[in-house]
């Protein structure tokens, strides 16, 4: 039987909220137990309200836990935020000084004068967070020592003074809830197998992905939630033979993309929506011009600079269809941060390969998610290179050469005999303008056959996450990191009685064309939960497939809730319910 533990630590930015939780998690990545977490920031650049949540499970999870089992709040306005979302059975460990609503609850209540252990007995305010951190792992059963080994590896570069003060705080910590709060909560850490696992946000696994697959150049700009790939690829990308750049916007960055992946490096940048909107001429441009890229954007709430910290899936058009004329690229959104390793290695195989911009499209949910990652699971595959021609080829080199695949060999600068014309304006196979309907057809029709290709590739055979009942009548089609909570909703559906089947894709173009029509014959209602406000998805799979799709949108800057789904479900089984009534009758 599976045990979990949901914590949420809220307050001020600043308080050191974000620390506590991420302790937690690392911890107990080391001892082997399983991770998904949620944090989101505030929008200001000082202060605000932030929160992380961590789900810690001695067993598989893909979703960061809907009701709190234990809440930590360090202000009266955490208090009131997120008291709503603690379990009727769970506990709240608060600052002395907050106010509890009048209720009559079974909720467990631990006050501590976090602000006064901090400043009067160990003379440092920002020693807070430290002392929240023993007192939860006294309350938890959190291993101490395994919290003492993790502070000291984090405070190995500095004094050890610095880090004597630290376990003092850890220690006023655990002794304040031995004597003052009864020891122990109900609530258990679960115990690990101490396997050590992987922990990584997706921003950089999404990084280390694109390290693993030969990235030699990496472009951008800094944009939240994006930054962090960059500022990972700054670090780490030199000492592997590559170049990271800050240009001074996203134009820049898209065009040192390109021209750097026509050289022949392996390029890419990241952004988020309004980034890729200032890109779209230039992708035009990788498509016309045959030009491998991988472009990542991390999704956050809209339009213009919208909700920066929040989180969103409202660039699935702008992805698809960003740019004038037709443009085709390709477009894959990952579920998880393993997917988003793995992705971003496939990104790169499908650029080069059909020499194509490809789009990865994730949010700031899993951007900024810390989430266990198995270790086999970041082994990268050989990468995959575009054709080239060979150095000393004889002169005749049709650079856009016309075939049945849509992919030309390319001749990279300085390759005797490869010299050719490279443009943005319609051309022929040799690359000359030509701006006659017979050319242009046959051109376009040339790049877009590269998504049939896609389509039909090993590379992106069974791609899609399925979980459910196969033989259900409802099904659930969704996308990115929404595919957590459906997989949670599914569980919850079953449990209740009500059978419900899904399917997630993970390249939106192409889309997997017979996979999803195996699935809709399948099903009579299919419900499409994602996070953006017209419902993107179900909009694409309406026109593409002609079938009806019940809608579920939420726009308000946090991942949907499997309580969500499922309530959404419950009306397509009373609809199937109603249905069978009028075709058979009503018995008795």
């Amino acid at each position: 039987m599976r045990h979990d533990l949901v914590i949420r630590v809220a307050g001020e930015s600043g308080e050191g909220i974000i620390t506590i939780g991420e302790t937690i998690a690392r911890i107990a990545a080391r001892e082997g137990l399983s991770i998904v977490t949620f944090r989101t920031f505030p929008a200001e650049i000082k202060g605000g309200a932030c929160m992380i949540q961590v789900r810690v499970s001695d067993g598989k999870i893909s979703y960061h836990g809907e009701k709190i089992d234990f809440l930590v709040c360090l202000n009266q306005d955490a208090l009131n935020e997120n008291y709503g979302d603690l379990h009727e059975l769970g506990a709240l460990l608060c600052e002395a000084e907050c106010d509890l609503p009048e209720e009559k609850s079974p909720r467990t209540v631990y006050r501590v004068p976090f602000e006064r252990i901090a400043v009067r007995e160990i003379g440092s305010r920002i020693s807070k967070n430290i002392v929240v951190l023993g007192t939860l792992s006294q309350l938890l059963d959190i291993p101490v020592k395994s919290i003492e080994a993790f502070l000291a590896e984090k405070f190995a570069k500095k004094s050890k003074a610095i880090l004597d003060h630290n376990i003092d705080a850890l220690q006023r910590g655990i002794r304040f809830a031995r004597e003052k709060l009864g020891g122990t909560s109900g609530f258990k850490y679960p115990s690990g197998k101490g396997d050590r696992r992987l922990l990584m946000t997706g921003n950089e696994a999404i990084a280390l992905g694109a390290a693993g697959a030969g990235l030699k150049t990496f472009f951008g700009y800094p944009i939240t939630p994006a930054s962090e790939i960059m500022e990972w690829l700054a670090v780490h990308l030199p000492k592997m033979g590559g170049k990271v750049l800050q240009t001074e916007d996203e134009i820049s960055a898209i065009c040192a993309v390109a021209g750097a992946s026509w050289a022949g490096a392996k390029a890419m940048t990241s952004t988020s929506g309004p980034g890729l909107s200032l890109m779209s001429e230039t992708l035009g441009l990788l498509s016309m011009a045959e030009i491998p890229a991988v472009i990542v954007d991390s999704q956050r709430g809209g339009p213009s600079t919208g909700m920066p910290t929040k989180t969103e899936q409202s660039d699935l058009l702008l992805a698809l269809y960003g740019s004038h004329g037709d443009s085709p690229r390709a477009v894959l959104a990952p579920t998880s941060v393993g997917d988003c390793f793995q992705l971003t290695g496939l990104a790169f195989d499908l650029a080069e390969k059909y020499q194509l911009p490809v789009i990865m499209l994730v949010d700031q949910a899993l951007s900024a998610r810390l989430e266990t990652v198995d270790p086999e699971l970041v082994k990268q595959p050989p990468a995959v290179t575009r054709l080239s021609v060979q150095p000393g080829a004889d002169g005749g080199y049709v650079r856009y050469r016309l075939n049945e695949s849509g992919i030309s060999p390319v001749a990279l600068p300085g390759t005797a005999g490869g010299e050719h014309m490279v443009t943005g304006m319609e051309h022929d196979e040799l690359g000359n303008f030509a701006c006659d309907e017979e050319t242009h057809t046959a051109m376009t029709v040339k790049r877009y056959r590269k998504l049939q290709m896609i389509g039909n590739d090993p590379l992106t055979r069974g791609l899609s996450l399925h979980f459910g009942d196969e033989k259900a009548e409802i099904g659930i089609v969704t996308w990115g990191s929404t595919a957590g909570p459906a997989e949670d909703a599914v569980r919850l559906a079953a449990s209740m009685g009500i059978a419900v089947q899904a399917i997630v894709p993970k390249i939106l173009n192409p889309l997997p064309h017979e996979e999803l029509k195996r699935f809709f014959a399948r099903v009579k209602h299919i419900i499409v939960p994602e996070l953006n406000f017209t419902g993107q998805l179900a909009s694409l799979l309406r026109s593409t497939y002609r079938v009806p799709t019940i809608s579920l949108t939420k726009i308000k800057g946090v991942p949907l809730e499997p309580s969500e789904i499922v309530d959404k479900i419950i009306e397509a089984q009373e609809s199937l319910s109603v249905r069978s009534e009028k075709r058979y009758g009503r018995a008795g």
